[in-house]
């Protein structure tokens, strides 16, 4: 069973406590100390046969219980940090050896790095069919200022969604990256006579009458029905994925689909705080002037969105950078996150997100609230610039299983490695196995296979959140909360959204009386679509 810890009840020794709070207002350079790491202790292994590893290998079980899930997560991480094969995308180095596994200033492309970014599938306007091998930008280019892009999500999720940045203690706002791996692109892209990145495309493949299919003898003529927009879960015996039409087909690498949304802040010129983040080069784009600047940025929050075989409402794990936030404590205080030991971490240097010493008077625009949505200036007469530091904290703290399988793969990982700052949060995940496959003309919202954590169901402690990306709605809903509302991006939305508009997602029916049809869990679809 999961256990979620109190405030008042941490079950692990707090490594932070020894930073002082003083420094956890700035979050600049030239505050860490000198710590020379050290072997880490003995951790017992809480994963069994499912143990993180020291190798590149993506789990292909996901995992049959909460800690389970969660070292599959860890070791997904692990694989998708692994670096990039540079001669074939979505691949391991085959040269890279444990030892350099998250080597302090090493930019080059990880795996997931390596992978497709969704603005570009849904951007181009020539068939991407066999393009996967296609060489990936040198430098990022980072212009989304919200995980949920052009979406309006304010009917399904507290807080509304899009237009909502975050900005860190040094003025800059976070900016966020969603990449698919090669079994998504494949599905997308190579489809005979569905193209998914147009909303005919989507509404096309959602409304097939689907195909009965069988491994065996001839299937019955009223088996379930196979089909529809279904992303890949992956070879395993007793599945097969399909096409829109019904037909079986392998997509990529079969793996299982696979959605990694990265948030991203720009660290310091002065690369003080390299030492401690998965960092890249990026050009980004400030918000408010349009203009570009090439900076170093640093890995703050990363999703790790999997569908595989047979937790087919996908698996939702979130991971985060230590020094994010502290966790919000009672009468709108705060408290050090509890996080295991780890000898080869140096003192925190301050809270990215979080003034430890915020008074009104020093912060005008938010007066030192906590997780406040900003409202872009001109809207209600009210001004709240983009390089207005906020006040983040987390409202569920990290707990059991996760914190005990952080602690076993930090005692892996070496002295030196970025990844030694980085912890899971938790991973959402359905229990329930699959009854029948999924079909097509399937309409929101789809099962969320009961899933644990429950999510806004389970209420407020039962919330999977990471404070990158779901910032402001940690209180109302989980991954899986939103996301079974999913559509595809049907053409009368998009006529019906003006230009630089969000689109609303919504609940409610459509014009012609029924929901939308689904699209799988995934919002690529309605959010990258552009014709």
């Amino acid at each position: 069973m999961t256990s979620y810890p109190r405030r008042d009840d941490r079950r692990l020794p707090i490594a932070l406590l020894a930073a002082p709070l003083a420094l956890a207002g700035i979050g600049l350079a030239g505050c860490h100390g000198t710590s020379t790491p050290g072997p880490q202790a003995t951790v017992a292994n809480p994963c069994g046969a499912l143990a993180p590893n020291k190798t590149s290998t993506l789990p292909m079980n996901p995992g049959q219980n909460q800690t389970e899930v969660d070292c599959s997560a860890w070791q997904a991480f692990i694989a998708l940090n692994w670096k990039a094969d540079p001669k074939k995308n979505g691949f391991p180095d085959p040269g890279a050896a444990w030892a350099s596994f998250g080597t302090p200033g090493d930019t080059s492309p990880t795996v997931w790095e390596s992978y497709y970014e969704a603005a570009a599938v849904f951007g181009s306007t020539t068939p991407l069919k066999g393009t996967w091998q296609a060489k990936r930008p040198a430098v990022k280019v980072l212009s989304r200022t919200s995980k949920l892009g052009d979406l309006d999500l304010s009917d399904i999720v507290q807080a509304g969604g899009g237009n909502h940045w975050l900005t860190n203690q040094r003025g800059d706002v976070t900016y966020y990256e969603v990449m698919m791996n090669q079994d998504e692109f494949e599905f997308i892209t190579s489809q005979s006579g569905f193209d998914l990145t147009t909303a005919a495309g989507q509404l096309k493949c959602a409304s097939q009458p689907g195909k009965v299919i069988s491994d065996g003898p001839p299937p019955p003529p009223k088996g379930p029905l196979r089909g529809g927009l279904n992303f890949p879960a992956g070879f395993s015996n007793g599945w097969d994925d399909t096409d829109c039409i019904g037909n079986k087909a392998s997509y990529g690498q079969q793996v299982g689909a696979m959605e990694i949304k990265a948030s991203w802040t720009p660290l310091p010129a002065d690369h003080s705080l390299d030492y401690r983040y998965k960092t890249a080069i990026a050009e980004i784009r400030d918000p408010a002037s349009g203009k570009m600047r090439q900076v170093t940025v640093g890995l703050a929050g990363l999703h790790i969105a999997r569908k595989r075989f047979p937790r087919l409402p996908w698996v939702w794990a979130t991971f985060e950078h230590i020094d994010n936030t502290p966790d919000e404590a009672a009468g709108g205080g705060f408290s050090p996150p509890a996080l295991p030991a780890n000898p080869n971490q140096r003192p925190s240097p301050g809270f990215t997100f979080f003034n430890a010493k915020c008074t009104p008077q020093k912060d005008p625009v938010y007066q030192c609230r906590h997780n406040v949505p900003p409202i872009p200036c001109g809207k209600g007469g009210v001004c709240m610039p983009y390089k207005a530091p906020m006040q983040i904290t987390r409202i569920n703290p990290v707990g059991e299983p996760a914190n005990s399988v952080t602690a076993y793969v930090w005692s892996l990982l070496p002295a030196k490695s970025v990844f030694n700052y980085y912890r899971l949060v938790n991973v959402q995940w359905p229990q329930a196995n699959i009854g029948t496959p999924p079909g097509p003309r399937l309409r929101v919202p789809l099962t969320m296979g009961n899933p644990t954590p429950k999510g806004a169901a389970g209420g407020p402690g039962q919330i999977v959140a990471n404070t990158t990306a779901e910032s402001f709605q940690q209180k109302a809903n989980s991954c899986m909360d939103c996301h079974v509302f999913a559509s595809i991006a049907s053409p009368s939305l998009l006529q019906a959204t003006a230009p630089g508009a969000l689109r609303k997602v919504t609940k409610t029916t459509g014009p012609e009386g029924l929901a939308p049809y689904a699209s799988d869990y995934s919002f690529i679809f309605l959010a990258e679509t552009k014709r």
